[in-house]
């Protein structure tokens, strides 16, 4: 398939934004939602290979319409990309129930909500792929960030899950694990910290906040790249692998962890592996 028809969430910034344009200059349809489909239009402009809705994550009511609008206007989803979300960074002691609960609303059940609205279309067409957008952070957990990491990892293993669950459909899954990338995640617009509460963590986090707030901008990845290498994985006779990581970075801290949890299993495993019924 030459031209295919793409849905993507959380479209009028970052990521998503840099997706949209790139596609429709290489022809593709794009569904493009945000809770500002206005901005998207000001970005990109009119197109009648642009289909911009405002849909809040949260509301399936408002994503299976706009599955309905996608599968009217173009006729079909071919590729599911869920890309919206936002960075919850502090510690987790001081973070609230409430945020914690709001992260995993967006992040998380924003991502279900909007599978769970693409199947119906893709079972009954007999193909299909969906991209979720974890992060490196979703497969190694750093200090303060605790609660995006919760997320992240619930979105991998998630995603994995579901993998299996749609083999023998067509439909292919792959979860995205993003190093650090220069789009505007860790500016105000896309991360949320918290309040200083607890004073035997100040001086810590002030530091790692201080050195975050100086990388800015200074990210190993180039978003351009990042959304390229994205769009050619679809355009290959083979199907997108399940576990993507992006960036040199994500590649260090997964091989990094790998060979951890390869140490940690050989230290133990005599006596782990020792615990069978005779």
């Amino acid at each position: 398939m030459k031209n295919k028809i793409w849905f993507i969430t959380g479209a009028s910034q970052g990521f998503g934004l840099i997706f949209v344009k790139k596609l429709l200059d290489q022809g593709h349809c794009v569904v493009a939602t945000s809770r500002s489909p206005e901005k998207i239009i000001e970005q990109v402009g009119n197109n009648d290979s642009l289909l911009a809705l405002k849909v809040d994550l949260s509301n399936q009511k408002e994503l299976d319409d706009a599955m309905k609008q996608c599968v009217d206007k173009f006729g079909s989803i071919d590729i599911l990309l869920n890309n919206a979300g936002y960075g919850q960074l502090w510690t987790f002691e001081e973070t609230s129930d409430e945020e914690i609960r709001k992260c995993f609303e967006v992040n998380f059940y924003g991502t279900l909500n909007a599978t769970r609205a693409a199947l119906p279309y893709m079972r009954k067409q007999k193909y299909g792929h969906i991209f979720t957008t974890a992060s490196v952070w979703g497969y190694v957990g750093d200090p303060y960030i605790s609660t995006y990491a919760a997320v992240k990892f619930a979105t991998d293993g998630w995603t994995e899950a579901l993998s299996h669950e749609l083999q023998g459909l067509n439909i292919g899954v792959s979860c995205i694990k993003p190093g650090g990338f220069r789009t505007n995640f860790l500016e105000t617009t896309s991360m949320v910290t918290g309040e200083d509460k607890i004073a035997d963590y100040k001086e810590a986090r002030d530091k790692y906040f201080d050195n975050l707030t100086n990388f800015n901008k200074h990210q190993d990845g180039d978003p351009e790249k990042y959304c390229d290498f994205i769009i050619n994985l679809t355009k290959k006779d083979k199907v997108p692998p399940l576990h993507i990581f992006t960036g040199r970075d994500a590649y260090k801290m997964a091989e990094d962890k790998i060979a951890k949890i390869k140490k940690d299993m050989e230290e133990i495993q005599q006596e782990a592996t020792n615990l069978h019924v005779e």
